[in-house]
């Protein structure tokens, strides 16, 4: 899969992914901005019990399960309820665990396909990495503005990440545009791999004035009952203590400890 293309393909759609439900009918997830998605070969062995050559393999080994796969995700339904409660009554939701525990896979196939059975659900994913404000442009951009080609969102993402970084416009400006566009729906802001911004950022300014952009934007108020953006952001947990280090994003992850996979 391309750089350019960078929303779930699976099939003949470059946008929308397929996954197929319980019931055996068949519901389209779009995430915005979701391109981190591996191709793998399953080779056949040899059996003596007849099996469906057709049959696809549910094993995804190291790769985390993605919305296409919801079909063979399971296990984790208890803390899949959990993260759909913490939708309803709050917004910024840390999802922290060890790597490899399954922290991307709980809400690219747990959380998001039960979230959009429930609908008016929109979307988006990124990673931080070494440019966060421009990363989380390139994930917001698509979902306010129209009909644009891949070298104007380019630039409109550049333009989005300035202004975000040198505080001209704040996260709660574009979301009041995105819901100017989307006035029945709520924003689910998937931040996969929130350790690259200690990985992968170096400039602890930058990381500082990305907190600080975040935490203004989705600060829980226990005053209200939902909110039309939330952000679930998984993280390793051994980068806990990088976290804490900043107090003000220290703070909002210690009474969410309890969420850690």
């Amino acid at each position: 899969m391309t750089e350019e293309n960078r929303s779930v393909k699976v099939g003949g759609s470059a946008d929308s992914s397929a996954i197929q439900t319980g019931t055996g009918n068949t519901a389209t997830i779009t995430i915005t901005n979701y391109y981190y998605r591996e191709d793998t070969t399953v080779v056949p062995i040899e059996s003596t019990v007849a099996a469906d050559e057709n049959l696809p393999c549910p094993y995804r080994g190291l790769f985390h399960f993605g919305p296409d796969d919801a079909e063979f995700f399971f296990g984790r339904e208890i803390f899949v309820e959990e993260l759909f409660a913490a939708t309803q009554n709050r917004n910024l939701i840390p999802v922290l665990g060890a790597s490899g525990s399954g922290k991307s896979s709980v809400v690219l196939a747990g959380l998001v396909p039960k979230l959009q059975n429930e609908g008016h659900w929109l979307f988006t994913h990124f990673r931080p990495g070494s440019e966060p404000f421009h990363a989380l442009a390139l994930a917001l951009v698509p979902l306010y503005t129209q009909n644009l080609d891949n070298t104007d969102k380019i630039i409109q993402a550049r333009k989005l990440s300035q202004a975000l970084g040198e505080g001209e416009i704040t996260l709660a400006d574009v979301f009041a545009q995105i819901h100017q566009n989307h006035p029945t729906h709520r924003v689910l802001l998937i931040a996969d791999q929130f350790e690259e911004i200690y990985t992968l950022c170096a400039d602890h300014k930058v990381r500082h004035s990305f907190l600080d952009s975040l935490l203004a934007s989705f600060q829980s108020s226990p005053h209200q009952s939902q909110y039309n953006h939330v952000l679930v952001a998984t993280m390793r947990a051994d980068f806990l203590g990088n976290a804490l280090l900043y107090p003000p994003f220290g703070d909002v992850l210690k009474p969410t400890f309890r969420t850690s996979i």
